[in-house]
């Protein structure tokens, strides 16, 4: 019997292919701040909205995100499962930032593919 990723390869690029669309990731641009995925909605409901596909075509039965109830960026935790089964690397940085217009720099996360 075939697994899901020898059925589906061409439906698990697709999303794929989608993930990288909603996150603006190419090859000239490999990263998103998460700042900016938690502060856009829209950005947010249209990975949600993948999760029906995503159970189709991924093995993910016993995933936390699909188990858990109250789950908090349910969203990262999409994009996150779908690079790791798709062989990428996503790497979480701190990134320290310089606010303007004073001395202050605060830390914000981004999170780059590889």
């Amino acid at each position: 019997m075939k697994t899901k990723t020898e059925l589906y390869t061409n439906e698990r690029q697709t999303i794929l292919n989608k993930i990288f669309e909603i996150l603006n990731i190419n090859d000239s641009n490999n990263s998103f701040f998460l700042k900016d995925l938690d502060n856009d909605e829209e950005k947010q409901n249209q990975i949600l909205e993948l999760e029906s596909d995503i159970k189709k075509y991924y093995n993910c039965h016993l995933w936390a995100c699909f188990v858990k109830i109250n789950m908090k960026r349910k969203y990262l935790s999409i994009i996150k499962y779908v690079m790791k089964n798709m062989n990428y690397n996503m790497i979480a940085k701190r990134k320290l930032i310089k606010i303007e217009g004073s001395e202050k720099k605060h830390q914000e996360t981004f999170y780059y593919f590889i």
